[in-house]
C-alpha cells in the first residue's frame, strides 16, 4: 500500500487537565465503555492498563472527533478526513486526504510528545475510517489508541470502536490485511464482526 503524509494542523482549545493519578477501580467497565467521542471499548481490561500506565508518566490521550468532508458524487476525492486529538489540556486536528485505502501517515511534537499518526479508508466512501495514534515520550513509546469509525451505520455490526494499548502490547497499523489480527486495523474488525464479542458495553 502507499503511504502519503499527513498534513498536521494546530488549534489549541481549553480542555480538562490530567488528573495527577489514575484512579485504580473495579468499575474500569464504566469507566472506560466509551471514549471521549463516544467509540465503544473493545478490551476494558488493556484500555485501563493502558490509561493507568500512560497516567503514571503525565500523560492523557485521546482522538475526541472524528469529520469526514463531504465529496461531490461522482468524484474521486481525495476524501478528506479531520481528527480531533487530545494530548493532555490540548487539542489539535489532524488532516488526512485519502484517495482509495492506501494508508498516510504523519507525525508532529505536541508540548513535547512526540505523536505518530496512521490512517485509512475502508472503502471508497470512506466508511469505516480507521486510525491509530502513538504518544511517545523521549522516544518511547507511552501509549497507543485505535478507532474504527462509520460515518454512516447500516446495521448494527457498524459500531464505532475504540482500543487503547500499553507499551509493550502496541500494534502495527496493519497486518497481512484488514483482517489481520496482529495489526489494529483486523483487531478492531475482529471485534466489530460479532456484536459484544470481547467489547465491554
Amino acid at each position: 500500500m502507499q503511504k502519503k503524509n499527513l498534513f498536521f494542523a494546530f488549534l489549541l482549545m481549553g480542555s480538562l487537565a490530567l488528573s495527577a493519578c489514575a484512579k485504580k477501580d473495579s468499575n474500569f467497565a464504566a469507566r472506560y465503555a466509551k471514549n471521549r467521542m463516544g467509540a465503544t471499548v473493545v478490551d476494558g481490561v488493556k484500555t485501563q492498563q493502558a490509561a493507568e500506565q500512560a497516567a503514571a508518566q503525565g500523560v492523557e490521550a485521546d482522538i475526541v472527533g472524528v469529520k469526514r468532508y463531504w465529496t461531490p458524487e461522482g468524484q474521486p476525492g481525495p476524501r478528506v478526513v479531520m481528527a480531533t486529538i487530545l494530548i493532555n489540556n490540548t487539542e489539535f486536528p489532524v488532516t488526512s486526504h485519502h484517495s482509495g485505502t492506501e494508508v498516510v501517515n504523519g507525525s508532529v511534537t505536541v508540548n513535547g510528545y512526540n505523536i505518530s499518526y496512521e490512517a485509512m479508508c475502508g472503502d471508497s466512501s470512506c466508511n469505516p475510517y480507521y486510525a491509530s495514534m502513538k504518544v511517545y515520550s523521549n522516544g518511547r513509546l507511552v501509549i497507543q489508541e485505535g478507532v474504527r469509525i462509520f460515518f454512516e451505520k447500516n446495521n448494527q455490526a457498524q459500531t464505532d470502536l475504540y482500543q487503547w494499548l500499553p507499551a509493550g502490547q502496541e500494534l502495527p497499523f496493519m497486518g497481512s490485511d484488514v483482517q489481520d489480527t496482529r495489526g489494529m486495523v483486523g483487531y478492531l474488525n475482529q471485534y466489530g464482526a460479532n456484536s459484544g464479542s470481547g467489547i465491554i458495553q
